[in-house]
């Protein structure tokens, strides 16, 4: 299990996405929270920026929220061109994160508005990689 399974691109270490991968695969989406501290992080982070401790735990999300705004993308980088056009939002999780995350094809865009609930759930590309998404 490596960076093939996490979207098209990684900027971590193997070893530290490993988890994040685990819990995608169970469906899960997941933060994690220093345990010296106390504070969560998502997108997950191997180290506090606070204290820089590297003692983490994983916690599970419920991943309910609601739309702040949203945009569709023409022009995208190369690994993403062949999915333009696709809406991007910007959602506030229940628990106060925000999160950019492409919107589901599934979603009609004339439904989308500020404040419209969506939930963060994890999605499986054509191959069969794993990301997130807003749904």
């Amino acid at each position: 299990m490596g960076f093939e399974k996490f979207g098209r691109f990684g900027y971590v270490s193997q070893t530290k996405i490993n988890p994040l991968l685990s819990y995608l695969e169970k469906g899960q989406i997941a933060a994690t929270r220093c345990k010296k501290c106390g504070r969560t992080y998502f997108p997950p982070r191997a180290e506090c920026l606070d204290d820089r401790q590297s003692a983490i735990e994983w916690v599970v999300l419920d991943g309910k929220g609601s739309l702040i705004t949203f945009t569709k993308v023409f022009f995208a980088p190369p690994a993403f061109q062949p999915e333009t056009p696709y809406l991007l939002g910007l959602a506030e999780l229940s628990n106060g994160f925000r999160v950019f995350a492409p919107v589901s094809p599934s979603v009609d865009e004339k439904q989308l508005k500020p404040g419209k609930e969506l939930n963060l759930k994890v999605a499986r590309g054509s191959r069969d990689n794993l990301f997130y998404w807003l749904e």
